[in-house]
């Protein structure tokens, strides 16, 4: 091989190699408001999750029958016959 091909190969290497660093260099670029929006949507799905998880031991609390009982006499003051209610004052 001459010397005048062997410096035309290393300066297609060069080229290919600045070529590609470009592209990684391009590529992060591009990604990083891919990830940021990846990472708030995470968090959401993970809020998501947690109140999927909470909502669910809520009504498998309120499946009893007594704890829904419990739950509608204390938030709509109901009360059943023959039950009185004793109201106190704040100051008690």
């Amino acid at each position: 091989m001459s010397n005048r091909s062997m410096k035309f190969l290393v300066f297609i290497q060069i080229i290919l190699i600045f070529y590609l660093g470009y592209l990684i260099v391009k590529e992060k670029i591009e990604n990083k408001p891919i990830k940021k929006e990846f990472e708030v949507y995470k968090n959401y799905i993970n809020k998501l999750e947690k109140e999927n998880k909470e909502l669910k031991e809520k009504l498998e609390y309120l499946s009893d029958p007594e704890n829904l009982k419990k739950e509608l006499k204390e938030k709509f003051n109901l009360v059943e016959p023959g039950e009185k209610v004793i109201i106190l004052p704040e100051n008690f």
